[in-house]
C-alpha cells in the first residue's frame, strides 16, 4: 500500500503491478473519498461522449461524485480506478465495490457511483487519448477489476465506451449483457419559447393556457430562487412539499430518504457559490409552498433533477405550473441551450420533445465458474423458463374458455 499525498491528507492507493510496461500507462485504485478534491483540476480536463463538446456533464464532475458518495456510500467501498501516463492523468472510471444478490446469489460487485438519481455514468478519458489506446485501457482495467459482475449503469447507447467494452470483452472470451436504461426526453432551448409552444398539438397548448388560467385565479404564484447551499430555508421547503407528495406512500418522498436530502445538501454546497442551482417553487395566496421544480445549471445543460407537488393541491396543477415556468425561463438565458429532462420516458414528457438520449447498462461477467453460473442463469435458462410458462398460460387460459358451460336462452 503506497499513499499520494497532498497539503492536506492522504489517498490511499494501489497499484496493479500487473500492467504490462509496454501499455505506456498504470493503474491506480483510490479508496479515500478525500481523493475527489485531491484530484479536482485533473479531472475536470478529462472528457466523455455523452454530450459531444463543451464542459464535462455535471453528473460526471467531481462536484457530483462528491455528493453521491456523500447520500449514498452505505455498504460500498470507494474504487475510483485513475489510469496515469508519465505520471499524468489519462483516464478514470469511478467506480464502487459491493457485496449484492443477483437472483439470490451473493456476488462481488463493481458498479459505477450512480443509482436512480444518477441520469447516466461513463468512463473519462482524456481528449487526445486514441482508440487504440483506449481500447488498452479498457483491456487491463477489466482485469485489474476483482469481482464476480461489473454492471455499468448509464452508458450512452451505442456510445464509445459501450463499444468498446463490448468489443473489448467479447474478444477476451468475457461474457457480455446489454440492458436498456434510461430513454431520456431532451429539449432544445436555443430558440424562441412562442416559436416552441406554438409547434405543439393544438389540445396540450389549450390545457397550458388552461391550467395557468386556474392556477393564477386561485391568486398561487410561482417564485424563482437561486440556493447558495444546503442550509438555505427553501430546502426545508422542498422536503415539507415532498412529504406531502404522492411519494410519501411509496417511501420515495425526501422526509423519508435521508441519504438523498444528504446528496441534494452537498450538491447544492459544490454548486451554490457558482449560482448553479434554481427552484421554482409554487405557492398559495398565503405563501404556503405547494411544488418545486428544481434545477442545476452546467455547461448551458439544465438538469431537473426533482420535482415534487402537495397532493391537496393537485388540482390546481402546480407541479406543471411549476415545471413550465423552468422550462421557459430555459429559452430565455442565453447560457442554457439544452433541458435534460433526468427522466425515462414518461407520457407526459412527451407533450414536450420527441428527442431522446438513451441509455444501457452494461453487464460483464468476469471469467470463472461464478461468472458463467450467473450468466447462463439470468441469459440463458430463466429466459426458457419464461417461455414454458407463457406457453402454459395460454394454454391454460384456452382451456377455461373451451370450458365454460354454454348459455342458454
Amino acid at each position: 500500500m503506497e499513499s499520494h499525498r497532498s497539503s492536506n491528507h492522504k489517498v490511499a492507493m494501489n497499484v496493479d503491478p500487473s500492467v504490462s510496461a509496454s501499455c505506456n500507462f498504470s493503474i491506480e485504485t483510490l479508496s479515500d473519498p478525500g481523493c475527489f478534491l485531491e484530484l479536482k483540476d485533473d479531472w475536470q480536463q478529462l472528457s466523455s461522449d455523452t454530450h459531444a463538446g463543451g464542459a464535462l456533464p455535471l453528473p460526471l464532475t467531481s462536484a457530483w461524485m462528491i455528493s453521491w458518495w456523500s447520500g449514498f456510500s452505505d455498504g460500498a467501498r470507494l474504487r475510483l480506478t485513475i489510469i496515469r501516463q508519465y505520471g499524468r492523468i489519462i483516464a478514470i472510471a469511478p467506480l464502487a465495490a459491493v457485496q449484492d444478490q443477483y437472483r439470490q446469489i451473493s456476488i462481488r460487485k463493481i458498479k459505477f457511483l450512480s443509482n436512480g438519481h444518477s441520469p447516466f455514468c461513463d468512463i473519462l478519458f482524456a481528449p487526445e487519448v486514441e482508440h487504440g489506446m483506449r481500447k488498452n485501457i479498457m483491456r487491463e482495467l477489466i482485469k485489474h477489476l476483482d469481482c464476480d459482475l461489473i454492471e455499468l449503469r448509464g452508458l450512452k447507447d451505442r456510445g464509445s465506451t459501450h463499444q468498446l467494452l463490448s468489443e473489448v470483452a467479447q474478444s477476451m472470451g468475457i461474457r457480455v449483457a446489454v440492458n436498456p436504461a434510461l430513454s431520456t426526453p431532451v429539449v432544445d432551448t436555443n430558440g424562441d419559447w412562442d416559436t416552441f409552444l406554438a409547434e405543439k398539438s393544438k389540445k396540450f397548448r389549450q390545457r397550458v393556457r388552461s391550467a395557468t388560467n386556474r392556477f393564477e385565479r386561485s391568486g398561487a404564484k410561482i417564485e424563482q430562487t437561486t440556493i447558495q447551499s444546503g442550509d438555505d430555508f427553501i430546502v426545508e421547503e422542498m422536503i415539507a412539499v415532498s412529504s406531502q407528495s404522492w411519494k410519501r406512500s411509496l417511501g420515495a418522498d425526501l422526509s423519508s430518504r435521508e441519504n438523498s436530502v444528504r446528496f441534494l445538501k452537498s450538491l447544492f454546497d459544490q454548486l451554490g457559490p457558482s449560482q448553479s442551482v434554481s427552484v421554482w417553487m409554487a405557492r398559495t395566496d398565503t405563501g404556503e409552498p405547494i411544488a418545486f421544480e428544481l434545477h442545476l445549471l452546467w455547461g448551458g445543460v439544465s438538469y431537473p433533477i426533482r420535482a415534487d407537488f402537495n397532493e391537496q393541491y393537485r388540482k390546481l396543477s402546480p407541479g406543471f405550473i411549476a415545471e413550465l415556468n423552468a422550462l421557459r425561463s430555459l429559452f430565455e438565458q442565453v447560457d442554457a441551450t439544452t433541458y435534460y429532462s433526468c427522466a425515462d420516458d414518461y407520457q407526459y414528457l412527451t407533450h414536450w420533445t420527441d428527442t431522446y438520449a438513451r441509455h444501457v447498462t452494461v453487464e460483464l461477467f468476469k471469467p470463472g465458474l461464478k461468472g458463467f453460473l450467473l450468466y447462463s442463469l439470468e441469459y440463458r435458462l430463466i429466459p426458457v423458463l419464461r417461455g414454458i410458462r407463457s406457453v402454459f398460460r395460454k394454454e391454460t387460459d384456452s382451456e377455461r374458455k373451451t370450458s365454460r358451460p354454454s348459455k342458454v336462452a
